[in-house]
């Protein structure tokens, strides 16, 4: 049967689709796993951190234009860093999106307001730059879908932007709110503590050149390939070591070490040690705890793997305001305790060897009295040596981390110190000190290095998944056919 379709064919099928409200397909792999990730993810705000030549401008077009189509009436607020950039980039984008669309769909562009009317159901894509406030005509009324691309460019607040003028509009028709950008220069721009946030949540999405290269390669026709990389990469003097071509194609931050608390936690060490890691037979477990109530919560879950000489952090609890109480905070910690360290077949339960905290003293007492949870108050002196102790341990992959620990994760690659070098710095947008960082050190602190958690007689062996097995070293060979033979013996009296 042939697969082969007319342009008749064709043509007919994509006005179908333009009336169904569907014009995915124009989209790429890249550009569709974007689309699909944005559609899905739930959250008022998503943040796309993507590279240069990803298109997009021309993908986030596609989701203002489909909003309309689908949803009458819909309003689409769509911003860019300057005001001729909108006649400049997008109103070409949007004349190449609807060169095959059916005349009774197409828009009518108000070249005065900057506003593009479906007349056929009402729905509005309003478009604006944030400099010189032109920002504040998108001001009132209701929108379904807000949409900021260049995002870590913007000319103004950008917190202000969001807050004040979008997120008002979003409230009565629950809409979402896009944030798209290549990676800011500094880790301090207000986009770069958006895309922090967003990663902590779930509802950050990255795309490089090598993604859009690797997504591509099953086309017959693809947008990228190794021709196209290379000629990418040669456009910058130092190539793929330039600090343009990693924040601009691989969704870098590129921080210049000075104010950078951990700098060792690079996106190669990252790749190397946030990983499932296979847990041994015996270990000594630990909880480590910075308690918060302004500022977040954080409990880490970790053990020593005395073989291998790291610290494996399983899980982290975080929480802060109204709902952070301390009977809240117990049941959340017992409950994690009990998850992670019950042998599933045994249901036998490994306590903690040690938990520790900062001095919240009338907290540990709480958990002490009500709720049997026995945490210790940690030493706090000299936070440089602790910070360059973890940090060194960070730098040798001395540290793993389990993937699910998103927050510690985000706080270990976005905190930076103060001006003074005394404390960390507070994030702009969440509010929080980095707390997880706070837990990770206490746990470094308190971690017995010297302690042997294997019984005497244990012999290692490590073969890829092999394990470990455990030799008795007062066990002798024995007939145990022989001797078991033994015990089913007849006796000859009646009484044996």
């Amino acid at each position: 049967m042939s697969n082969d379709y007319s342009d008749n064919d064709i043509l007919e099928a994509r006005i179908k689709l333009w009336h169904m409200g569907n014009i995915e397909w124009k989209l790429d792999p890249t550009q569709k796993k974007i689309f699909d990730f944005v559609k899905t993810t739930k959250g008022k705000i998503s943040v796309i951190n993507c590279a240069r030549r990803l298109g997009k401008s021309y993908f986030l077009t596609i989701m203002a234009i489909q909003q309309c189509l689908t949803k009458p009436k819909s309003i689409v607020k769509f911003l860019q860093p300057e005001q001729k950039m909108i006649r400049m980039n997008i109103r070409p984008i949007i004349d190449t999106i609807f060169q095959d669309c059916p005349d009774e769909l197409r828009p009518e562009f108000k070249t005065q307001d900057n506003i593009y009317i479906f007349k056929h159901n009402g729905s509005q894509i309003q478009l604006a730059g944030t400099d010189s406030g032109n920002a504040e005509k998108l001001r009132g009324g209701d929108s379904d879908l807000c949409i900021i691309d260049e995002a870590a460019f913007v000319n103004g607040d950008l917190p202000y932007i969001i807050r004040s003028i979008l997120v008002p509009t979003t409230l009565l028709t629950r809409g979402k709110i896009i944030l798209s950008s290549t990676s800011p220069i500094s880790k301090d721009h207000d986009f770069a503590k958006y895309m922090e946030r967003a990663e902590e949540t779930g509802t950050l999405i990255r795309k490089t050149i090598y993604d859009a290269l690797e997504d591509s390669k099953h086309l017959p026709n693809p947008r990228f390939t190794n021709e196209i990389l290379e000629e990418i990469i040669a456009e910058y003097p130092e190539g793929v070591k330039s600090d343009d071509f990693r924040r601009e194609c691989m969704c870098l931050i590129i921080s210049d070490g000075v104010n950078s608390v951990f700098p060792e936690f690079t996106d190669e060490v990252i790749a190397e040690t946030v990983v499932e890691w296979p847990r041994p037979t015996f270990f000594d477990n630990y909880v480590s705890l910075d308690i918060g109530f302004k500022d977040l919560t954080v409990a880490l879950f970790a053990y020593f793997d005395f073989i291998n000489g790291v610290v494996v952090i399983e899980d982290e609890v975080v929480m802060n305001g109204s709902r952070m109480t301390t009977d809240v905070l117990a049941e959340a910690i017992t409950q994690k305790e009990k998850d992670l360290w019950t042998d599933p077949i045994t249901n036998e339960f490994r306590r903690p060897n040690l938990r520790v905290a900062d001095n919240n003293y009338i907290v540990l007492n709480d958990f002490q009295r009500l709720h049997g949870l026995n945490f210790i108050a940690t030493s706090k002196d000299n936070k440089d040596a602790a910070v360059n102790n973890t940090r060194m341990m960070i730098g040798n992959h001395q540290i793993i981390i389990n993937p699910r620990c998103k927050t510690l994760i985000s706080h270990i690659r976005n905190v930076t110190w103060d001006k003074n070098r005394q404390k960390f710095t507070r994030n702009k947008n969440s509010g929080h000190h980095y707390d997880a960082c706070d837990a990770l050190l206490y746990l470094v602190r308190n971690i017995d290095r010297n302690k042997n958690p294997y019984p005497k007689g244990y012999k290692f062996r490590h073969l890829a998944a092999a394990g470990d097995y455990f030799v008795n070293p007062n066990y002798k060979e024995s007939n145990t056919s022989e001797a078991f033979k033994e015990l089913f013996k007849s006796r000859k009296s009646s009484k044996n």
